[in-house]
């Protein structure tokens, strides 16, 4: 049991550690690549003429895949991140680190399905 003012000896709080620079450079790394291709679908997206057009990204298909695919790059990363964070704790390392890139990339995954999915798919999930 702990005593009052003492650290937990897995916490390592104030002290260099690789796996939370590797954890925060994982995290900003899929964020870029998840948001990134948010913007673009929606770019993409904006060039579609009209909903009667079935073109390269404006069918009902391309537009649906553009949508979720951000999200599911977040969702991916999210999920290696908290697979990460249990190798790291199992094997008694700085786990928390990637306990916080879990979460916040699931965050940015519920963010980005709230903010850009209806914009992308506009007329498409409309029922």
């Amino acid at each position: 049991m702990h005593k009052a003012g003492e650290r937990s000896p897995g916490d390592r709080l104030g002290q260099e550690d690789g796996e939370v620079h590797a954890a925060i450079r994982f995290a900003v790394l899929a964020a870029a690549a998840g948001v990134g291709f948010v913007v673009l679908a929606a770019l993409w997206v904006s060039t579609c003429p009209g909903t009667g057009v079935d073109t390269v990204a404006c069918g009902a298909p391309q537009r649906t895949m553009l949508a979720f695919g951000g999200p599911l790059i977040l969702f991916a990363g999210g999920l290696w991140a908290f697979v990460r964070t249990y190798r790291v704790w199992k094997a008694q390392g700085t786990w928390w680190g990637w306990h916080g890139a879990g979460w916040f990339l699931f965050t940015l995954m519920v963010v980005a399905l709230g903010l850009g999915v209806s914009p992308i798919t506009g007329p498409v999930l409309a029922l």
